[in-house]
């Protein structure tokens, strides 16, 4: 392989084939195991015999047929290299983010990073492939295999028995038999053990496997593909349990980190290890690209339920990444048989694409901005800021628009669409770091600091981009004739100003993002939460926080003394810890004048007499609504403030809260109307947080595909086709960010997808609401089933799962989610799975022994809150 030039051709001609027959096979044992076709212990069977008969037996025939001395040596490393980068920097992100500290977790996610499903569909795709082109890189799916298993993988079993040992969920053995035991088994694994054998064998039989030994092997091997890929499927079935929102993100980043950053990642390095003027190196580069889109393994889940570890995250991302692949292996695969003798020949193509996804981008930032006005959100931080984004990436998408269809030849039209475009991308990039700032200074410091700083987050946010576009006409050489992306006409000039302001955002985003989770730890623990930051994130809901009942000594708390400590509390979340803890009893001041409810109590009871001494000025009312004037500077409660700065603290934070209010007021009015049990609004959606969390992380992957675009545009000047594919995902991401930004906060169900809903099911039904029959229309058997559960199950159903919950501004009482009563009914073994568990809510629900709390949804494994009804409501 080192002295063959090739010319790079793959055949596409099988491609198609190859990936419906994966798909296929997959979906006909999910279908076989959802079923019930196949049950799970026969399932087990048939992943024994793929694991231990099928596979074992197509490595140790490849591997003693292997030619050694063609093997490209230097590519194997590149691999290796890739590899060991991602499982670092995952494992790193995840001990710097998870809090506690799990080195467990850390892990299990770099194994899921790095470890592909290299045989049941990597082979069949690089078979149709490149079996008649490049037949010697077959050999090289058995090679790079055990760089996981052999190399990787130990390091994360080592982890992951640290920190099983660490919880005592391990029995006690030496340090020595902890190695001797990681070490067994790494060196038993089927894949590594014929691996070995294999390459003994190659010397053996000098690469000719005998023949009666030869025929056993092809037909345990022939039987691989299909069983494997068979097996997988049934794998599949009940592994993703209704996760849904937040409980998303973390198995979405580890795919990004699979799908996306592993192939870029080897792509690079094999394209600077090799040498870029041979057609072998681009070859390799590219199948280096395409193998790292290949999903993770399911062996990855079995060593999550072997450690008891994050098991529902690796689960769902184990699934999710199966199938979002497919198409990223499709696209690759394709882009691999182009022949990019002149990018410009592709220039139209990538232009058209540019200026449609401008078109739609433009009509979601429209959409979005529509919306922050309708729901007066745009008065608020940090959703001003959000604003500011959403304005800037318009900016981008107008600037691609006039490109499209101006004619820049000319000097001063070339200006306009320039700085439109290029300040527009640059403030996009800056308001992403801008708002990850904001929301880590809400977290750690105040609102009244963010307000302080409100200037210069502007001033960085708008100013940076304008400046660093204006020095850029000033220095920079117009290239456009020569370039196929409007987004580099000015060429290295522009690449490098483009890298040096993504990596300056990107530093700033990650650390502020890994500052504030750090931080979010450390004020539930003290708060005293006992669920995990991973726990807590897989269900967008707020359980009732604790009271706190030691309130501080200091002269901050003297500010605080009459406030109503319900609500004070849940305000508490926000503060850092080091601003928290300066008590003698070390208990935490839950109280914080500052984020107290902007409106009045419907309780009469408490609407007492409430005294708020300020600095430099003393308030007291009989009614609540003084409690609008009410705010104090957190960072005070150190005492690092002066009283000037307590009192200008005090005018911000009284012109904020009167900007804010009357948006506020008019959202719970609006909300009040359903006919639920509600408590007092509590301010712990107020920031939108979890989706500010969301939108960062989304605006980061578009900005590490930039600096990988950026990064080869100064390093190697060759081109291909996945060159080309990484140029147009970047434009996508580029001028595509409005659509993201739609995608997390354009769907606001009060304004739009509620009164839809309602609209439609009015046409319908001729009513908004959930139509249920009346009890005497139930069917014998939904009538029996509600019957007995109400009889022997209700009461301790309601007992385990039964709370209060909040969402949006309001507290709801007595309810739980469709998620915890399907995880009930099968702890208690009412249901075999969730899908089952799903039928018998729904039949509750039909019985109206339980109901929606706006009667607006079915029964879903989901986290909508329902209710039991009494039997006064029943009909």
């Amino acid at each position: 392989m080192n002295g063959t030039d090739h010319s790079g051709n793959v055949s596409i001609d099988n491609l198609y084939p190859a990936i419906i027959q994966c798909f296929a096979v997959i979906l006909a044992g999910y279908i076989a195991g959802r079923a019930g076709l196949i049950t799970s212990v026969q399932g087990k069977g048939i992943g024994t015999f793929v694991s231990k008969f099928c596979l074992p037996a197509l490595l140790f025939k490849n591997m003693c047929e292997l030619n050694f001395s063609q093997v490209n040596w230097l590519f194997l490393c590149s691999i290796a290299i890739s590899k060991s980068f991602i499982f670092a920097v995952v494992a790193i992100i995840t001990l710097l983010t998870k809090r506690p500290l799990n080195l467990g977790v850390a892990g299990l996610y770099a194994i899921f990073a790095t470890q592909s499903n290299d045989f049941a569909i990597g082979y069949p795709i690089i078979q149709s492939l490149y079996e008649n082109s490049h037949p010697d890189y077959l050999s090289y799916i058995y090679l790079v295999a055990p760089i996981s298993l052999v190399l990787l993988n130990p390091i994360g079993f080592t982890m992951m028995e640290i920190s099983r040992r660490k919880s005592g969920t391990a029995a006690s053995s030496r340090k020595i038999m902890v190695v001797l035991h990681i070490i067994k088994d790494v060196l038993f694994n089927p894949i590594v053990f014929m691996t070995v054998i294999g390459i003994v064998g190659n010397f053996l039989f000098k690469r000719h496997v005998p023949y009666i030994l030869n025929d056993i092997l092809d037909v345990l091997g022939n039987a691989f593909s299909a069983t494997a890929l068979f097996y997988l499927g049934i794998s599949l079935v009940g592994r993703v349990q209704g996760t849904i929102g937040l409980g998303l993100v973390v198995p979405m980043l580890l795919i990004a980190a699979k799908c996306l950053m592993l192939p870029l990642v080897t792509w690079q390095v094999v394209g600077m290890l090799e040498d870029s003027n041979s057609n072998n190196s681009r070859s390799l580069s590219m199948y280096g690209f395409l193998y790292g889109t290949f999903p993770t393994a399911p062996s990855v889940f079995l060593y999550a339920s072997q450690f008891s570890i994050a098991t529902d995250v690796i689960a769902t991302g184990m699934v999710a990444c199966t199938f979002l692949s497919a198409p990223l292996m499709f696209v690759s695969a394709k882009m691999m048989t182009v022949v990019v003798n002149n990018e410009m020949d592709y220039k139209n193509m990538l232009q058209t694409t540019s200026f449609d996804v401008s078109i739609i981008g433009l009509v979601c930032g429209a959409w979005v901005l529509g919306l922050m006005v309708l729901s007066r959100k745009y008065r608020r931080i940090p959703h001003l800021f959000l604003v500011c984004l959403v304005i800037s990436q318009m900016f981008g998408c107008v600037g691609m628009i006039i490109y499209n269809g101006m004619d820049t030849n000319r000097t001063w039209q070339h200006y306009i669409q320039f700085v439109v475009l290029l300040s527009g991308i640059f403030s996009s990039r800056c308001w992403t770091a801008m708002i990850s700032l904001a929301l880590y200074w809400l977290n750690c410091r105040s609102l009244c600091f963010v307000l302080r700083m409100k200037f210069w987050l502007f001033l960085i946010g708008f100013g940076l981009p304008l400046f660093g576009t204006g020095l850029l006409l000033l220095i920079g050489t117009h290239h456009m004739n020569n370039e196929v992306d409007p987004a580099f006409h000015y060429g290295k000039d522009q690449t490098v100003m483009s890298l040096i302001v993504m990596l300056l955002c990107s530093c700033t985003n990650i650390t502020c993002l890994v500052l504030r989770q750090r931080n979010s730890h450390q004020l539930h623990r003290l708060n005293g939460s006992t669920k995990l930051a991973s726990d807590s994130s897989d269900r967008e809901r707020l359980i009732k926080p604790s009271e706190c009942h030691q309130p501080c000594q200091n002269s901050a708390a003297n500010l605080l003394d009459d406030i109503d400590e319900d609500r004070a509390g849940d305000v508490g979340k926000y503060r850092s810890s080091e601003n928290c803890v300066s008590c003698k009893s070390h208990a935490i001041k839950e109280t914080n004048i500052e984020d107290i409810i902007p409106f009045p109590e419907k309780d009469k009871s408490k609407e007492s007499t409430t005294c708020v001494p300020i600095p430099s000025t003393s308030s007291c009312s009989s009614s609540n609504s003084d409690l609008y004037d009410s705010v104090d500077e957190r960072t005070c409660l150190t005492n690092s403030c002066s009283a000037e700065q307590r009192q200008q603290c005090a005018g911000l934070i009284r012109s904020y809260n009167a900007t804010v209010n009357t948006a506020i007021q008019v959202d719970m009015e609006t909300s009040m109307q359903d006919e639920v049990s509600l408590k007092p609004p509590l301010l712990t959606d107020e920031y939108q947080s979890n989706r500010f969390v969301i939108l960062l992380l989304c605006m980061q992957l578009s900005m590490f595909i930039g600096i990988f675009l950026c990064t080869w545009r100064l390093f190697n000047l060759e081109t291909s086709g996945i060159y080309m594919e990484i140029e147009f995902l970047d434009s996508v991401f580029n001028y595509g960010q409005a659509v993201i930004t739609f995608a997390v906060f354009g769907f606001d169900t009060r304004l739009m997808i509620i009164p839809f809903i309602k609209k439609w099911r009015k046409c319908m039904y001729g009513a908004e609401v959930v139509h249920v029959p009346r009890r005497a229309e139930l069917k014998d058997d939904s009538a029996v089933l509600c019957e007995q559960f109400v009889t022997y199950h209700k009461n301790n159903c309601a007992k385990a799962i039964v709370r209060d919950m909040n969402y949006r501004y309001r507290t709801y009482e007595g309810v739980f989610t469709g998620t915890d009563l399907c995880g009930w009914l099968l702890r208690v073994g009412l249901a075999r799975d969730r899908g089952e568990a799903v039928s018998y809510g729904k039949t509750l629900l039909i019985g109206q022994v339980i109901c929606h709390v706006t009667k607006e949804h079915n029964f879903h494994d989901m986290p909508y809150f329902y209710r039991f009804m009494s039997e006064e409501e029943t009909l």
